[in-house]
């Protein structure tokens, strides 16, 4: 048996707005942070959208309301999709790839399992593959994500701070990296997965 695919994710989109469980907006980061002028208001916005990106790659989750593409190069019986979520919506779609264009699979050939996370796609029999073929599966599906545990809001803080009173790499007191205790925090949320 072939080992479990190696799963690619295509360019995102959707609306990545939070309407319950919100990350830090701009206010609640200057009060972190101490500052009580407007004059680094832009600078703080952007080190925002750095932390939110961080988070977000770090633990594998996009917040708000996200359409996904994931693709894989062979049939497997389960195929697990790391990527964590509060909720699955719309319907889910899976293409094979037929003489070069993806054609939607039949429904009976495959089942989704929403509940899981990660999500997991079975895959029955029927599936007729003569070798790897580069992206040879095509899966969509939306997720939304608009819980923000306190812990990663707390790490979010802390990270902002972080950038915020290390701008630079390295000065002259400083030649060491400073440790992020947001990790453990983050850790917490981050969904592991060996396949």
């Amino acid at each position: 048996m072939l080992p479990h695919p190696h799963i690619q994710f295509g360019p995102s989109s959707g609306s990545r707005t939070l309407a319950a469980g919100k990350l830090p907006e701009l206010a609640d980061v200057k009060t972190h942070l101490r500052v009580d002028f407007s004059d680094d208001d832009t600078y703080i916005t952007d080190l925002m959208a750095s932390v939110r990106s961080y988070i977000e790659d770090y633990c594998d989750v996009e917040f708000g309301t996200i359409t996904h593409t994931a693709y894989w190069d062979y049939a497997y019986p389960v195929v697990n999709i790391p990527k964590r979520f509060d909720t699955i919506t719309g319907d889910s779609q899976l293409y094979v790839m037929v003489n070069g264009t993806y054609v939607l699979a039949a429904d009976d050939t495959y089942d989704v399992d929403e509940v899981s996370n990660p999500l997991r796609v079975h895959m029955k029999s029927g599936f007729n593959d003569s070798g790897r073929v580069l992206n040879r599966y095509k899966f969509t599906f939306s997720t939304v994500t608009t819980a923000v545990p306190e812990y990663v809001y707390q790490a979010f803080l802390m990270i902002a701070g972080h950038y915020y009173e290390n701008r630079q790499d390295v000065g002259k007191e400083r030649i060491f990296e400073v440790p992020m205790n947001s990790r453990f925090l983050l850790d917490r949320y981050r969904q592991q997965s060996f396949v």
